[in-house]
């Protein structure tokens, strides 16, 4: 049995104090109490010889790239951009001669996780990064930082299970995990207008999708052709040529059609061609020349009451069922502006306690709204964002090999019902792997049902022009909707996904047949998938079964389940599950009476 790893904090006057544990993981927060400006350096973690220690880096269309790190010598990882996830995850997995590990720190901006070998073992220090961040305390004050969580086990995606366990018990389970149609990647901002928008809402209703959101492009000038990008910002608009007849009565007509309405917002945001910037300066983020840092500073309470009111406005207006919650650019180290309530060293500190404050206003003014957390993708996911939020973007591509890819990673740090990401969308643009045509006799059902069946493992949705899909693909979409809301959604809710195989990667690389499990007490969804280039299936063999227990092994195909035998749980750990065709599989193992 692995021992709790203690924290042992970094700075003077700071204590550690040990806020949630369970039989596998455990997370600690500390509390600086001396007087002073300190570097936010949380603490250390002291751990067996290490054999391995691995993380991730991350980009745009690059999330969850593996990276390992030397034992034998000092290595960190760090992120200086101002968003968690844009440049690496703030996530380590270090086996070693007693067990497995796993860390994350709960925040979602500058951050650095060294690994740091002893003499006989490892030491792993969890730190803010002083950029934006440092710590000013007068007498008398104190500050806690951002919470760590350890998780441990006897392999690493036992400990990972564990991790996202225990941080699924850090969120209220928060409202309904609908299923959404989006608009964006198909129409963008060029092509969307409310007769495009209640025609797919029209469609999405008839395949059993439970919201219509309507993306970027909403807002600004009334002008058809204007970009969404510069107009970020002001909200208080809306795009009267695109949109003539206001949000208030798109909302009315898309419930009509039998369907909730959500909405996109980059709330933080201020482009270029904003009004706002000239009408609210006081709310502004600058840098240290004072030229606008194009975003709302939320360590300045002026500006978390203007981001409360722009949200809770469209809320209102809308009574809109989902909030997007987008965030497009780099705050680097935060504003340093004096006159917002911080000092010109923690402006980035105060906005991330700041708009984690804002989110939590809106969840209790609006606890049956889905509160989706993006960041061009998944440029910001973190235990701390996750905390907030009921749902989190993965990435913006999502072709099925990069999703499947993604997915490997992020399951290992959050559960499933935190993660939302689409089969592969219809895109305007041009990209290499991502084009695909729904409307067409190129793409094979079996392909389709692949795509399909890769986004069903977490929160579903889908960004395709619903009403140029083929017939057949039209049918199959709504087989793969209902088997979600039938019988994979209640193990969403629940469960944990465990990666069952070594992890894909893009362009052809890495495990060409990954696997993975959704467990939930005793059910377990297991998912294979073959991806190119690859040969014939392998078996699959699922973990945590109880072997001397007989399982009803069933086929989730076309809506409906197959039975195909009855298995013990140690026959199927041993032989494993095995396809016989296709690219693409999804069984469900119950625990037989």
């Amino acid at each position: 049995m692995i021992e709790t790893p203690e924290l042992i904090p970094a700075l003077p006057g700071a204590e550690a104090g040990l806020i949630r544990h369970s039989a596998e993981a455990a997370t600690y927060a500390v509390t600086v109490t001396q007087a002073g400006e300190w570097d936010p350096q949380v603490g250390s973690i002291v751990l067996p010889r290490a054999t391995s220690i691995d993380g991730f880096t991350s980009g745009w269309g690059l999330e969850y790239q593996p990276v390992a790190l030397p034992v034998d010598e000092s290595a960190e990882l760090e992120v200086t951009t101002g968003r968690s996830t844009q440049g690496a995850v703030p996530w380590l997995a270090i086996e070693t001669e007693a067990g497995a590990y796993v860390v994350t720190l709960h925040w979602s901006g500058n951050w650095r996780i060294a690994s740091r070998p002893t003499d006989d073992g490892v030491r792993i220090d969890v730190a803010l990064h002083p950029d934006g961040q440092r710590i000013i305390l007068g007498d008398g004050e104190t500050f806690t930082l951002p919470e760590v969580s350890i998780a441990w086990g006897e392999t690493r995606a036992s400990a990972a299970a564990a991790l996202a366990r225990h941080l699924s018990e850090q969120v209220p389970a928060g409202p309904p995990l609908l299923t959404e149609w989006n608009h964006w990647w198909p129409y963008e901002d060029a092509e969307i207008s409310e007769d495009v928008f209640l025609a797919n809402a029209a469609v999405a209703a008839d395949l059993g999708l439970e919201v219509a959101l309507l993306d970027a492009g909403w807002f600004g000038r009334p002008e058809a052709d204007s970009q969404w990008f510069a107009e970020r910002g002001d909200w208080h608009r809306v795009n009267s040529a695109r949109f003539p007849h206001g949000l208030a009565w798109l909302a009315d007509q898309t419930r009509a059609l039998g369907i909730e309405f959500g909405i996109w917002i980059e709330a933080e945001a201020i482009g270029a061609r904003a009004s706002i910037a000239g009408e609210r300066p006081e709310v502004v983020a600058t840098g240290d020349a004072g030229s606008s840092l194009g975003y709302v500073c939320l360590g300045s309470p002026a500006g978390q009451e203007h981001v409360f009111a722009s949200v809770s406005g469209l809320v209102e207006t809308t009574r809109a069922r989902w909030i997007k919650w987008d965030f497009n650019l780099d705050p680097g180290a935060g504003c340093t502006r004096d006159d917002h309530g911080h000092g010109s060293e923690d402006g980035l500190l105060r906005h991330y306690l700041g708009l984690y404050d804002v989110l939590d206003r809106l969840r209790a003014a609006y606890p049956e709204t889905v509160l989706e957390a993006c960041s061009s993708g998944g440029l910001r996911i973190d235990a701390g964002l996750a905390a907030h939020v009921d749902a989190l973007f993965l990435s913006d591509p999502d072709w099925t090999e990069h999703h499947l890819t993604c997915l490997w990673g992020a399951a290992q740090l959050l559960p499933p019902r935190q993660l939302l990401h689409w089969p592969q969308s219809e895109w305007r643009g041009e990209h290499r792997f991502q084009k695909v045509d729904y409307s067409g006799t190129l793409i094979t059902s079996d392909q389709f049902d692949t795509k399909m069946r890769a986004a069903l493992l977490h929160r579903f949705g889908v960004s395709v022009r619903l009403t140029e899909m083929r017939p057949e693909l039209l049918r199959r979409l709504r087989d793969h909707v209902d088997s979600y809301r039938s019988v994979i959604r209640p193990l969403v809710e629940t469960g944990v996904l465990i990666p069952l195989t070594e992890q894909p990667l893009r362009e052809e690389k890495g495990w060409r047949q990954p696997a993975y499990q959704l467990t939930a007490d005793d059910r377990h969804l297991v998912a294979g998938f073959r991806l190119h280039p690859t040969g014939g299936w392998e078996p699959v063999r699922p973990v945590g079964l109880d072997p001397m227990a007989t399982y009803a092994v069933d086929v989730l195909d076309d809506g409906e389940l197959r039975r195909a035998e009855r298995r013990t749980g140690k026959d199927v750990a041993e032989a494993g599950l095995t396809a016989t065709a296709g690219t693409s599989i999804l069984w469900l193992l119950s625990r037989a009476e």
